[in-house]
């Protein structure tokens, strides 16, 4: 079975990612590292804190893998480069760009989440111009 449609496993394995790396007089630069967490040097963390992390990532490799069961190994593969092109639409430079045909194709579209509340323009706020924008016509 192809790894790259398979189905990610109920339990993660744990991951320590602690970076204890000394600088040139021998202490840890925590200026570049930021401060060492001594729980993340004793124990990992939770197992559901890691599956909460990777839960839409998760959800994504099990609709492929479920594809590639039923309808085998071209359905995938035509949901990514799909998703692929989506992800790359954007707007004119200078404009940011809301990635709708992404948010329709993995189903978001329709959830309110605090990004939509708090990240539209505000009526105080400029817009930002781009320099080849002509304003005064």
């Amino acid at each position: 079975m192809d790894k790259q449609f398979s189905i990610p496993p109920l339990r993660p394995t744990p991951v320590n990612r602690v970076t204890t790396e000394t600088g040139p007089f021998g202490v840890v630069d925590t200026m570049r590292s930021g401060f060492v967490n001594t729980r993340s040097q004793i124990t990992s963390k939770h197992p559901l804190e890691q599956s909460e992390l990777m839960y839409d990532l998760n959800q994504h490799k099990i609709k492929l893998g479920m594809a590639r069961t039923i309808a085998g190994s071209g359905l995938p593969l035509t949901i990514q480069a799909e998703r692929a092109s989506a992800a790359r639409i954007g707007r004119l430079p200078g404009i940011k760009s809301s990635f709708l045909h992404l948010e329709v194709f993995a189903g978001t579209d329709e959830d309110l989440t605090i990004e939509d509340v708090f990240e539209g323009p505000q009526p105080w706020d400029e817009m930002p111009e781009h320099p080849r924008c002509n304003t005064t016509a």
